[in-house]
């Protein structure tokens, strides 16, 4: 049997000026090859795609594009285990040497390199570098609401963090809002795991904190439009609202609540 080229027969049926009989030879051959056709084959229904975020642990470096993230190795030394990873972790987040903020920013730079966004890469300015311990946590910006956020190890031993793209193309914030682009847990395995929240801050909000179940108040870097803060463990991710309070110019405080897409 063959398959049936529908167009090819309708150009065979001239427009009808009198009345057809069906018994005629051209009407019944017609007939035939249209029972004898086979159905289409390898039909699929039609599915509607999800935007899901998606976290694979692989090794110790993190690039998010798009939702994805996916962790990529760094040959760079032995890998401090579980806890020792994050041991030198501060609450409250301090500052780096200028030649440790360079640093800071050359590793993020670096560890994003290769993921389709080079060129936003090489122009993005800093919006922030904050310090927590040994760990650095860098967020740069470029146009169009494009942002990159790494957090990378300031000990020159221990070259390792994460990262993430987001943007470009994202609606500014309000002056009192706060925008997660970034929301959750990472890591595993030896490395451990760390909690992390990273995004855009309104112009009015001046302090941002989370109270942490096992660590107590953890006060977030809030610089230039965006706010970040992380801590050691396991304690959230991003398919629930976190709970944080705000800290306007004016001196008031607000309960929010962080959540990604918002």
């Amino acid at each position: 049997m063959k398959h049936l080229d529908e167009f090819a027969d309708l150009k065979t049926l001239d427009p009808a000026t009198t009345d057809i009989d069906p018994h005629s030879p051209r009407a019944r051959a017609v007939l035939q090859r249209v029972l004898t056709t086979d159905p289409v084959e390898n039909v699929r229904p039609h599915r509607s795609r999800r935007r899901v975020l998606v976290r694979v642990a692989v090794a110790t470096t993190a690039v998010a594009v798009a939702g994805l993230t996916v962790f990529v190795p760094r040959e760079s030394g032995p890998m401090p285990s579980g806890d020792l990873a994050f041991a030198t972790w501060t609450a409250q987040p301090t500052g780096l040497s200028a030649e440790e903020r360079a640093d800071a920013v050359k590793q993020c730079r670096k560890s994003l390199k290769g993921m389709g966004q080079d060129d936003q890469i090489n122009r993005a300015g800093t919006a922030m570098v904050e310090r927590r311990g040994d760990w650095a946590l860098v967020i740069l910006t470029g146009h169009d609401q494009f942002a990159a956020s790494c957090m990378t190890n300031v000990n020159p031993r221990n070259r390792h963090g994460y990262g993430s793209i987001d943007g470009p193309g994202r609606a500014p914030v309000g002056p009192r809002q706060l925008s997660p682009s970034q929301m959750g847990t990472s890591g595993g395995g030896n490395y451990g795991y760390l909690t992390s929240a990273v995004g855009r801050a309104g112009s009015d909000i001046v302090g941002v904190t989370y109270n942490s179940p096992t660590r107590g108040p953890v006060q977030a870097s809030v610089r230039n439009g965006y706010f970040a803060f992380w801590v050691p463990g396991s304690e959230f991710d991003g398919l629930h609202p976190v709970p944080v309070r705000v800290t306007y110019r004016d001196g008031t405080t607000a309960a929010v609540t962080l959540r990604l897409g918002y």
